[in-house]
């Protein structure tokens, strides 16, 4: 019988600020992909979601649920994400989003933002 110990599989290392970083005005947001596009249990496409901050895991987290036509790839490539970002975290601030704050993940979806 073979046995394994605890803690051999792989963690997921958190990224890197200086490359998951984008500038929107004279702020910097550092961003992490929480999840890639896939299909929902029922079958309907799910696009890609992203994690946004003001300073990572210091203050309020922004979630932005992209519609799946918008970032269709599963490796969108960075200057598309940042695109992306760029166009949806001003409004997000205009939805009621406060980047310094602190308190409960404000969620947005993006049906509204197209190419």
């Amino acid at each position: 019988m073979v046995k394994r110990s605890r803690g051999t599989h792989m963690r997921r290392l958190p990224p890197d600020p200086a490359r998951n970083s984008v500038a929107v005005g004279e702020s910097v947001y550092q961003w992490e992909l929480r999840h890639g596009v896939g299909t929902w249990p029922d079958g309907t496409p799910r696009g890609l979601s992203i994690s946004v901050w003001a300073e990572r895991h210091q203050t309020r987290e922004l979630i932005l649920d992209f519609p799946f036509r918008r970032l269709a790839s599963a490796n969108p490539l960075q200057e598309e994400l940042e695109e992306a970002l760029q166009e949806a975290i001003p409004v997000a601030i205009e939805a009621g989003w406060v980047p310094d704050s602190r308190g409960r993940r404000f969620r947005l979806e993006l049906e509204e933002i197209e190419d």
